[in-house]
């Protein structure tokens, strides 16, 4: 079954796309993509060699709450669903559920390094 209204199912995606990139949640991340989910019921988000997805999912609710930039795409839309993990982080975004998985993450600490690190 298909979400009843497209225009808010795409909607959401695009918001929570937005409050990714504004609030640096994926920073370090490679190979970002996104699919429709149980046959168009919720959106699918995933990542590697970037953040756990319970990082991910957190400054990107710390983003939400303290008015930045990610603020206007997300304020007062998104709640937190269950229990984030390594892998997984579950959002529901203007009522459609959202899942962000991280399949081979190093962690923010990691990240923080590597971008430390001086090209050669």
């Amino acid at each position: 079954m298909r979400q009843a209204d497209p225009a808010r199912y795409y909607e959401a995606l695009g918001r929570t796309m937005a409050a990714l990139r504004e609030s640096q949640a994926l920073n370090g991340a490679h190979s970002l993509d996104w699919w429709p989910g149980l046959g168009g019921i919720t959106w699918e988000v995933e990542w590697q060699a970037g953040p756990f997805a319970y990082e991910a999912v957190d400054a990107l609710l710390r983003a939400v709450d303290d008015e930045g930039p990610a603020w206007h795409a997300l304020h007062g839309l998104v709640r937190e669903g269950a229990d984030p993990d390594r892998h997984y982080a579950h959002l529901v975004v203007l009522d459609v559920p959202v899942t962000l998985r991280a399949l081979t993450p190093v962690g923010g600490r990691e990240v923080l390094r590597r971008m430390a690190q001086p090209s050669r």
